[in-house]
Order: C-alpha cells, then structure tokens, then sequence
C-alpha cells in the first residue's frame, strides 16, 4: 500500500547516510538457532531480516511545503512483517535530539507515525508528548524500497533556511507487536543502526 506522498521522486537524491549491506545485529541474528526454533514456531515468520536492513537515508524539502522536513529511509528489499517494524531516522538540532519513526505491523494493516525530542539513553524513545500522527505521514513503498516520513517543523524546534542538522543517524528496529514478549531477548529481535551521516542543511 503506498500511502499520499511522492514517494518515487526520491529515491535519486543524494543520500546524507550510507549503510552497509547485510550488517543486521540482535539476537535472533547472533543465535541463529534461536530464530530457528522461533521460525518453526511460526512465532517469527521470516526468511531472513533483510527488510530490516538500511542501505541510505536522506533528508529533502519541498518548496511548495514549507512546513515540513520528509525524510527517506531505503532498506535493501523492505517487505511487511506481521511482527512490530520501527524505521528511524535521528539529528541534532539547538543542542537537541530529535528524531521521527514509522512503525508498522500485522503485515502492513497497522501504522503509525510518531516525531519530536527524544530522551533517555541506549535508543529509548521517550516523547515529550504523545505525537502520534495520522498514518498519510509516513508512506511505505515496497517497490522502490523506501520509507518516507513526512515531518512538521513544529515538532522539531521549527528550524529555518540555513539551520543546520547534526549527527544524522538512521536506525531499524524489529519488535513482536508487545513490548512485553522481547524478554528475555532484549528490546530488538534484530535491528540495523547506522553511524553518523553528513550533516543537512535546512532549505526552504
């Protein structure tokens, strides 16, 4: 399902972040007979995580949407899961951390968008409010590999043409649906973070 948003237009730019392919970590990666067992279960219905693996991302505007910041993750064969997928992207900003994330499960049924200041430590995204989002904000194609999230300023210390976004990260994580079955396995059954990018300028 793509959801109202250009996503096709792009997939060209020149990407702030670049990632390696098949460096996908978590313990299901580095047991790989624990994800057996879970695969014969049917607890985990994969083939393999390369849905969770990031191979760019990148930052864009859109003159005609001034107010809004989109950012793209790409993922080397992105694909639905019936298990809970988070696709990130994170900066810096005035000395704050922000980051947006487009999470989805039951194989596509159910998405949400979520953007703001993060706090805490060890990737804990803890918003300063609820910033849940209307689904039209985060636009997955499965075709083009992409994942774009389409960001108000508001939310991330409304930056203006000439600020500059530091620390450009991306990140993956793959979750069961509640938070509560990742134990004893840890918060992310797999996941993909990627170092630093270049920095981006704001445009518009």
């Amino acid at each position: 399902m793509v959801l109202a948003l250009n996503v096709s237009a792009t997939v060209n730019i020149e990407p702030q972040i670049w990632d390696g392919e098949n460096d996908v970590i978590g313990p299901l990666v580095t047991f790989p007979g624990l994800f057996q067992i879970l695969q014969w279960t049917g607890i985990v219905p994969i083939d393999s995580f390369e849905f969770m693996d990031i191979t760019s991302a990148w930052f864009y505007e859109d003159v005609n949407e001034p107010d809004y910041l989109f950012a793209v993750v790409k993922i080397k064969d992105l694909d639905y899961t019936s298990l809970r997928a988070i696709y990130a992207i994170r900066w810096t900003f005035n000395g704050k951390h922000y980051g947006a994330s487009c999470h989805t499960h039951s194989n596509g049924e159910f998405k949400w968008f979520a953007a703001g200041q993060i706090f805490g430590l060890l990737d804990n995204w803890a918003y300063k409010k609820g910033l849940i989002k209307d689904i039209s904000d985060c636009a997955i194609d499965i075709e083009t590999n992409v994942i774009t999230l389409k960001i108000p300023k508001n939310l991330i210390g409304n930056p203006n043409p000439g600020d500059v976004l530091t620390e450009t990260n991306a990140w993956t994580g793959l979750r069961f649906i509640s938070e509560i079955f990742t134990y004893p396995f840890g918060g992310e059954l797999a996941k993909d973070p990627t170092s630093y990018g270049s920095e981006y300028i704001i445009q518009y």
